[in-house]
C-alpha cells in the first residue's frame, strides 16, 4: 500500500512536470526567441569564419577557403615546436610583410608565418600605421615562449588553433542570448499564475501548493540547462566541423583569444585552451542557473508578468551599469576598498559570468578567480529558497 501511493505521487510529479514544461516550451515568445537565436549565433558564426585569411604561393584565400588551407599546411608541421620547425616554415612561406587595413596581421600570411612573426621573430604588428616585417628568427628558448615552456614544464605543441577563439566569441554572445531568452521564458512562471487568478484552483487541488512548486522549479531550471546545453552543443558543432578540435594543448597567449604570451608564473596566458574552455564552459552554467533563480524569485514576488519580466530584465543588466558607475569613483584607499568588493559582485553575476574575458582580470589572484563561481552558487541557493517560501506562503484575495 504504501509502495502504491509512493508511486502514485511519483506519477502524480512527473505529470505536473510534464505539463509545467509544456507551459514554458511551447509558448510562442519562447519558440520565436529560439529560432532567433539560433539564427543570430549561425549569422554570428559566418562572419567570424569570414575574418580568417591565409596567403600561400602567391594566392590569397578568405573564409572558409582560408581555414581549409591553414588547417592543411598546419598538418605537415603540427606537434612539438621545434627550431627547424620553424625555420623550414619561414623557408618554405617566408616573412609576411605587406598591411592592409581592416586585416589584424600580414596581409601575405597564414596561420604558421603568421604564428612565427608573433612569437618567435623581430617583428611586430601593433597597428597599421605601427608595424615593423621580420628579418630573422629567435631561437626557441630565448623567447617568452620558450621561458612559458620552462616555467610550466609543458612542451610547445603546434596546432592550428583559431577555432577555439571563434568558439568562445559564440559561446559569449550565445550565452547573452540565451539570457534573455531565458529571461522572456520563465519570469512569468510565478507571477502569471498570479494575474490570471490560478492560485485558487492550485492551492486547493489535490496535488495542492508544495507539489506544484516543486515541479514549477525543476521546470524552470531544466529549460535554463537545456537553453544552455543547446547553445554549447551547437557551437561545438559548428566550430569542429569548420575549424577542427585541434590546438587544445596550447597556452591561449599563443592563440587568438589573447595574443600576448609572458612567461610570468600566476598570468593567465599559461593556461592551456583546454583547461580554459572547460573553466569558461563551467562559469557559463553557473550564470544560467543563478539567472535562473533570480528570476524565479523575482517572479515569486510579483504580481503581473510584465513586473516580473522587467524586473528580470534590470536585474541581469545592472552589473554593466553599475561597472560603468564605477568608473567614475574616487582614487583615495576607502573607495579602492568599496570599488573591490562591488567589483567582486559584478563578477559574480549572470552577465559577466558568461564573459570569457572577465576571467583575466580575476585570475592572478588564484583564491579570486574562483570566488565569484562560490558566491553565485550561494546566491543561486538562497533564491530558489526564498522563491519557493514566498510563492507558498502567499494568500489568496
Amino acid at each position: 500500500m504504501f509502495i502504491c501511493i509512493i508511486m502514485r505521487d511519483e506519477v502524480v510529479r512527473m505529470r505536473l512536470y510534464r505539463m509545467e514544461l509544456y507551459k514554458l516550451c511551447y509558448r510562442k515568445i519562447f519558440i520565436v526567441g529560439a529560432a532567433c537565436v539560433t539564427g543570430i549565433l549561425l549569422l554570428f558564426f559566418w562572419m567570424k569564419m569570414s575574418e580568417e585569411w591565409a596567403y600561400v604561393d602567391g594566392v590569397v584565400y578568405e573564409g572558409y577557403q582560408a581555414v581549409k588551407v591553414n588547417r592543411k599546411i598546419t598538418k605537415e608541421f603540427e606537434g612539438v615546436l621545434t627550431d627547424e620547425k620553424v625555420d623550414a616554415i619561414i623557408e618554405k612561406y617566408g616573412f609576411p610583410e605587406e598591411v592592409r587595413e581592416n586585416y589584424w596581421g600580414f596581409y601575405d600570411s597564414n596561420f604558421l608565418n603568421g604564428f612565427v612573426v608573433d612569437y618567435l621573430s623581430d617583428g611586430y604588428l601593433y597597428d597599421w600605421d605601427n608595424y615593423k616585417a621580420a628579418t630573422q628568427t629567435y631561437p626557441i628558448a630565448e623567447t617568452e615562449l620558450g621561458k612559458a615552456a620552462e616555467l610550466t614544464g609543458r612542451k610547445i605543441v603546434l596546432e592550428y588553433s583559431n577555432g577555439w577563439f571563434t568558439f568562445l566569441e559564440v559561446l559569449e554572445i550565445g550565452m547573452i542570448l540565451g539570457s534573455i531568452l531565458l529571461i522572456f521564458g520563465i519570469s512569468t512562471i510565478f507571477a502569471r499564475e498570479q494575474q490570471t487568478k490560478m492560485l485558487q484552483l492550485l492551492f486547493t487541488s489535490c496535488e495542492g501548493r508544495k507539489k506544484d512548486i516543486y515541479v514549477k522549479i525543476a521546470a524552470a531550471f531544466t529549460v535554463a540547462v537545456g537553453i544552455w546545453l543547446a547553445i554549447v552543443i551547437l557551437d561545438f558543432l559548428l566550430c569542429g566541423v569548420v575549424f577542427g578540435l585541434d590546438g587544445q594543448n596550447c597556452f591561449i597567449g599563443a592563440t587568438k583569444i589573447m595574443r600576448n604570451i609572458r612567461a610570468v608564473k600566476g598570468l593567465p596566458d599559461l593556461m592551456t585552451v583546454k583547461y580554459f574552455i572547460v573553466v569558461t564552459l563551467l562559469r557559463s552554467l553557473v550564470g544560467i542557473l543563478l539567472l535562473c533563480s533570480t528570476t524565479i524569485c523575482i517572479s515569486a514576488c510579483c504580481r503581473s508578468s510584465f513586473h516580473a519580466v522587467a524586473g528580470s530584465a534590470i536585474c541581469w543588466g545592472m552589473p554593466l551599469l553599475i561597472w560603468i558607475f564605477l568608473s567614475f569613483m574616487g582614487r583615495s584607499i576607502l573607495f579602492r576598498i568599496i570599488r573591490g568588493i562591488i567589483l567582486l559582485m559584478v563578477y559574480s553575476s549572470s552577465l559577466y559570468l558568461s564573459m570569457y574575458e572577465a576571467f583575466y582580470d580575476l585570475y592572478r589572484s588564484r583564491w579570486v578567480c574562483w570566488l565569484p563561481l562560490l558566491i553565485a552558487v550561494m546566491v543561486s541557493i538562497v533564491c530558489t529558497i526564498a522563491a519557493y517560501r514566498k510563492y507558498r506562503g502567499q494568500q489568496v484575495v
